[in-house]
């Protein structure tokens, strides 16, 4: 036994006793007692003062030998078993002091002279407990039966899960056993049996702050984070009927913007985080799936089942990101799938069928048969009046009656789409292993005829506990997805030049798709003066055969061991395979249309058949190595995480194009008769990288944590081929403090956090730091030789694009949790940006890669949730709000602007504009200022080559009475929002539930190129509505918006300018969904539904005000050129769990 003397303050270690000492100590006993006797009348005159709060006895005690003349005697590694103690007195007597220490302490004191000898309370010998048998039931709040909670026998292994019903039965159970019961969500309650063989056990929901997020590398308590991370459970916002999880995600997370750009079939969302941090390399948030990054890939969030998920959580500043270094500019999104518990075997199938159908309310309004008849015959009225035309009015606009509505090209190409989704999963385990497997099938037809995507789906995931000390794990999920005519990008180019969209609103409405036998004409070859012929829209989406397949495989393996009680060493090996196949073939009947265009002259049918094969095989590995510790002593708790990582990616792409096949009916390559296009490439890259976190804290209020990150890229060059990326964090919960104990009911939580680092983008393509060689031709003698070239000028000094970020943040619990709010504001400045940059000429190329200039950016994010009604009618409300602010500050030495270069011509297609001192990427062009109305108005106004009366009228910047592209255009709008908003409302009653999921947008303002392309006044294809209300004379001006019918005078009126500027603005009530739960015996839960998705958007915008064509490029945002239309979709479903 060791044994321990306080002395002064300090402390004396006695070596061993032996027997003989022992008992020569209890004779001196004997001896000194009448002493002691006397001793202690004296103890009790001394008079002692503490004042101690949650501290440990040892301390106190030393205390009270500071104040007296007395020392304590005994076993040290006894007293360290010791409570804390809480004491405050004044001029108590020792007697009365030690009391009050030893209150509630397995200790007894003996005071002999001077020496206070401390000893382990004896326990009574306890009689024997009856063993019972108990049964009972596990609820929430509201009497709801919790399936699957555990229930354990404190201090022992016995153990049970509760079934469908909550309730649960346990055997020979102790009659004063102490029961634990668990539930994931819900605070653990601790049950005295008190030899009761039946129970009811209610339990509460977990307050917020104690819930577990995901973060890189490992799991907090929310209550600890330091860092802006947002999560969301995947069971928060299942039962939506969409393809990919990401759509699920709109107005979900403050400082996330998910737009939904397209309405292509299982095509996933643009994500942003705190809006665009680059203008040339990526700006999409890097995307962990089970601690896999899933890289090469846009629509990586696309590859999953969403029924798979578990969490999905968001990182957004440094203290959260910066463990992913050099890829974390973009914020980053971890997604944890759903692996087995311990319980009883589970099973759940999900499963529903629905409709999609176009929005009206988006649908571009064009001419009917009639209305551009009408039109035709007063744009020849008015070519006969102004332009000398003598050929008269053709016989066929003459009665523009005749035609009716004729056909609407736009409605043929629609149709009502069905699409279905069924998913089983099983998961089962228990204290030694646990396993999940989930199948999925997801088939959504398009509501453009003849498209459609299909995904299947597995994942299989497993954890083993070999023993005590190790765990080993396997994650498997192969995917197959396969796309029909449904990889053209969002302007929809079937046929490899023809915007199918396009060609709908263009196309005569007169003419028929039909042939008078039922067969699909070919197109519009003529018939109708001064219209252009087109291919029949919907005999190319019927004919035209574009199919694609992508296989792709993620796995994963680790092992976890944990040694000497605080540490863990976990290893693990990743892989995600990618193989990418499309096969097209369009048959000659589906080529041809705009026969002023000289490629593409020829009336419909007259081209050959074209065919072309793609390939992208891509596949990467990682393989990660951490080590972990974790310890709390007494009020200190510290964990630290330090890791090796080392990755690699290969990529190997194909393709070839064949023309003039022989036959429509075989679409072989090998029978083309030649090949315009033939090419291969193959890169790679690596990434090593050393990275480590320490994270403290203290009393569990006070919060500190470190992180840095060291990334080695085979992407830059030898100079720059390391970047360092470091973090810090700090938080402090004020609602812990004594001094809020007082306002406790009120304010439940109060935190503040802090965070400071740096993080970096090196997604810049492959080689960009190197001059590389390919395959090229040259002249020799009279012809053409092959042989190489150096294909683009590299930079060795190219380094990574870095991102400081600040943040500040406050999070806030009021009345006991019923309302959370949560507050951030940020400021991050990316230096160092990577964009092409003009080089002399004489170096044989145009431009090279640079890091050329900086942006700064801020903004702030709130979002607050409510619990509105918490009686049997439930109400909670979530609602969020975003506000990001940028400004570029350099742009090279020179500041040169990028895009909308000075011109002389008179039309400039560049639309966007960023320059020093304004936001990235503004419109740019000229201002629309109506028409010229009469001669007057002409007369003072500026001119330009084609002005005529009811001609198109700009504002003349520079008042030279000139329009020019130098001088007269500026900014126009900004495709930025002022703000971005979610909000959604669940509803609960009995067993009934109701969601509705809204978000929108404010203040950003959308081109629309396809409108600029159709308010051609050349009369050569149909048009808007609005153009029968052109001016037509100074007695007949129209709406005085739209100009006269002139031939070539179009050009400036459809260049850049505001007129095609409108305003996006909206808002989208993104998700409907009621349920109804039916309580049926032997059956843990049955629920059907119905849903709309995409129920409604307001919005002033005539389309998708989601939309941009460039999607996440920072410097070109905002165009719509007519993408495939976003449906409503309406629903059925059902989910069963047994």
């Amino acid at each position: 036994m060791q044994l321990t003397a306080i002395c002064k303050g300090s402390f004396i270690k006695w070596a061993p006793l032996t027997a003989k000492s022992l008992l020569i100590m209890k004779l001196l006993a004997v001896f000194l007692l009448a002493t002691c006797l006397q001793a202690s009348a004296t103890a009790y005159a001394q008079k002692i003062s503490l004042r101690q709060k949650n501290a440990s006895l040892q301390s106190v005690l030393e205390e009270i030998e500071k104040q007296t003349s007395y020392q304590f005697f005994y076993n040290e590694r006894l007293i360290k078993s010791a409570r804390k103690v809480n004491v405050a007195i004044q001029n108590a007597s020792l007697e009365e002091a030690l009391k009050l220490c030893f209150k509630d302490q397995p200790f007894t004191y003996t005071i002999l002279d001077k020496t206070i000898i401390i000893n382990k309370e004896e326990t009574p010998a306890q009689p024997a407990a009856n063993l019972i048998d108990i049964t009972g039931r596990v609820t929430d709040e509201t009497g709801k039966p919790l399936s699957r909670a555990s229930v354990t026998v404190k201090g022992t292994n016995i153990r049970t899960t509760t079934n469908e019903n909550g309730e649960f039965r346990l055997s020979g159970v102790e009659d004063n056993a102490v029961l634990e019961v668990t539930y994931v969500g819900y605070t653990q309650k601790t049950v005295n049996v008190n030899s009761k063989t039946s129970l009811t056990i209610a339990l509460q929901q977990q307050s917020s702050n104690l819930e577990t997020i995901v973060v890189t590398y490992g799991n907090q308590r929310k209550k600890e984070v330091v860092g802006a991370v947002s999560q969301l459970k995947a069971s928060d916002i299942k039962d939506q009927p969409t393809g990919t999880f990401a759509e699920r995600l709109q107005g979900k997370f403050p400082g996330v913007q998910a737009a939904q750009v397209t309405g292509r079939p299982g095509q996933s969302m643009d994500i942003r985080i705190r809006g665009a941090a680059s203008i040339s390399a990526s700006n999409r948030p890097l995307v962990v799936i089970d601690g896999i990054p899933v890289l090469g890939d846009p629509d990586a969030i696309n590859n999953i089942n969403p029924d798979e998920i578990e969490t999905f959580s968001v990182l957004k500043d440094a203290a959260a990101t910066s463990l992913y270094g050099s890829r974390a500019a973009n914020g980053v999104v971890l997604i944890t799938t759903k692996r087995g518990k311990a319980g009883l075997p589970k099973v759940d199938f999900n499963a529903y069928y629905g409709v999609a159908t176009l929005m009206k309310e988006l649908k571009p309004e064009v001419m009917n048969a009639t209305e551009l008849a009408t039109y035709m015959k007063g744009f020849y009225e008015d070519k006969i009046r102004y332009e000398g035309y003598t050929g008269g009015i053709p016989v066929e606009y003459q009665n523009p009656a005749q035609y009716g509505k004729g056909t609407d090209w736009y409605d043929l190409v629609m149709q009502n789409a069905p699409v279905q989704n069924y998913n089983i999963s099983v998961s089962t385990g228990n204290e030694k292993s646990a396993l999940s497997i989930i199948g999925g099938y997801f088939n959504q037809e398009g509501i453009m005829k003849n498209t459609g995507y299909k995904r299947y789906s597995l994942r299989i995931n497993g954890d083993v506990n070999i023993n005590k000390n190790i765990k080993v794990g396997a994650n498997l999920a192969p995917s197959l997805q396969e796309e029909h005519n449904n990889r053209q990008g969002n302007g929809f180019n079937i046929d490899g030049q023809r915007n199918i969209l396009a060609s709908t609103l263009m196309m005569p409405p007169m003419a028929s798709a039909y042939n008078p036998d039922g067969s699909l004409t070919l197109g519009y070859a003529g018939g109708f003066s001064n219209l252009f012929v087109w291919p029949n829209p919907l005999r190319q989406l019927l004919e035209i055969n574009d199919n694609s397949t992508r296989l792709r495989l993620l796995a994963n393996l680790f092992t976890e061991i944990s040694f000497l009680e605080d540490f863990k060493f976990k290893t693990s090996i990743s892989t995600d395979v990618n193989g990418f196949t499309r096969k097209k073939f369009v048959p000659s009947t589906s080529r041809g249309g705009f026969n002023v265009v000289p490629i593409d002259n020829a009336p419909p049918g007259n081209k050959s058949a074209y065919g072309e094969a793609n390939m992208n095989n891509n596949y990467s590995w990682i393989n990660e190595n951490t080590l972990s510790y974790e310890k709390t002593i007494h009020d200190h708790s510290v964990r630290a995480l330090a890791g090796l990582s080392a990755q690699r990616w290969n990529d190997y792409r194909s393709n070839i194009v064949g023309e003039d096949f022989p036959d429509n009916s075989i679409e072989y390559l090998n029978t083309a008769a030649r090949f315009s296009t033939v090419n291969s490439t193959s890169t790679a890259w690596s990434l090593l990288s050393l990275f480590g976190t320490v994270n403290y804290n203290y009393k569990g209020k006070y919060f500190l944590q470190g992180s840095i990150r060291r990334d080695g890229s085979s992407r830059f060059g030898f100079d720059n081929r390391w970047g360092t990326f470091p973090s810090v964090g700090a938080g402090w919960v004020i609602s812990d403090e004594p001094f809020m104990k007082g306002l406790s009911s009120t304010v439940s939580f109060l935190k503040i956090r802090g965070s400071y680092g740096l993080t970096g983008n090196n997604e810049i393509g492959d080689y960009t730091s190197i001059s590389t060689v390919g395959a090229s031709n040259y002249a020799f003698s009279s012809g053409l030789a092959s042989g190489k070239a150096q294909t683009n000028f590299g930079n060795s000094l190219l380094s990574w694009e870095k991102n400081k970020q600040l943040d500040i943040g406050l999070e806030m619990n009021l009345f006991n949790d019923r309302i959370t709010i949560s507050y951030d504001y940020y400021k991050k400045k990316t230096d160092g940006l990577l964009y092409q940059v003009a080089v002399p000429r004489a170096t044989g190329f145009l431009n090279a890669w640079a890091n050329i200039g900086t942006i700064r950016f801020w903004g702030h994010e709130v979002s607050v949730n409510s619990k509105n009604l918490t009686g049997t009618f439930k109400w909670n409300t979530s609602f969020n709000i975003s506000f990001n602010r940028n400004i570029v500050e350099k742009l090279g030495a020179n500041n040169a602007p990028i895009g909308a270069t000075p011109t002389t011509a008179l039309s400039d297609f560049t639309d966007w504009k960023t320059v020093v001192g304004q936001p990235l990427g503004q419109f740019f062009g000229y201002i629309f200022d109506g028409v010229f109305m009469n001669q007057a108005e002409f007369d003072a106004g500026a001119k330009y080559p084609a002005a005529r009366v009811g001609t198109v009228r700009m504002k003349d910047l520079n008042g030279d009475k000139i329009i020019d592209a130098a001088n007269d255009r500026t900014f126009i709008g900004n495709p930025n929002p002022d703000f971005i908003f979610g909000i959604s409302n669940n509803f609960l009653y009995k067993n009934f539930d109701l969601s509705i999921a809204a978000s929108g947008t404010y203040g950003n303002e959308m081109k629309n190129s396809m409108t600029e392309s159709l308010y051609n006044m050349d009369g050569v294809f149909n048009a808007p509505k609005e153009l029968m209300y052109r001016w037509r004379s100074e007695q007949d001006p129209g709406n005085g918006r739209i100009q006269r019918t002139l031939a070539g005078s179009t050009v400036l009126s459809r260049s850049d300018n505001s007129f095609f500027i409108y305003d996006a603005s909206h808002l989208t009530i993104n998700n409907i969904t009621l349920g109804y739960t039916f309580k049926m015996p032997h059956v843990k839960s049955l629920r059907i539904y119905g849903g709309v998705q995409n129920a409604y958007i307001f919005t002033s915008y005539k389309g998708n005000p989601e939309t941009s064509s460039n999607a996440l490029n920072g410097v070109s945002q905002g165009e719509d050129i007519g993408g495939y239309p976003v449906p409503r979709t309406y629903t059925l479903g059902i989910n069963l769990g047994l």
